[in-house]
């Protein structure tokens, strides 16, 4: 399972939604109603978790990634030492 594969699943399971026509990976998570602040703090801690990462909260609390394909990215700028799998499209 890929980086990005990992983030759609936590995402759909998380908050009941289903990545195709309706939600994209372009689509604003938090505009389109998907997650509020308290599921972006979930979305956070999970990502920490699960790609050992360390968040400081001006990181997320400035440039707040709200799209897949920004979660994406923000988890493969910091996982790219490690070799971690590229962003599935």
């Amino acid at each position: 399972m890929t980086r990005t594969d990992k983030i759609i699943r936590f995402i759909e399971e998380r908050f009941l939604i289903e990545f195709g026509a309706d939600v994209t990976p372009q689509s604003d998570l938090f505009k389109d109603g998907i997650v509020d602040s308290f599921g972006y703090i979930q979305l956070m801690s999970f990502l920490e978790q699960e790609f050992s990462l360390d968040i400081k909260s001006e990181e997320f609390l400035l440039d707040v990634p709200a799209t897949l394909e920004a979660l994406d990215k923000f988890v493969a700028e910091r996982t790219e030492s490690q070799g971690d799998a590229p962003c599935a499209e």
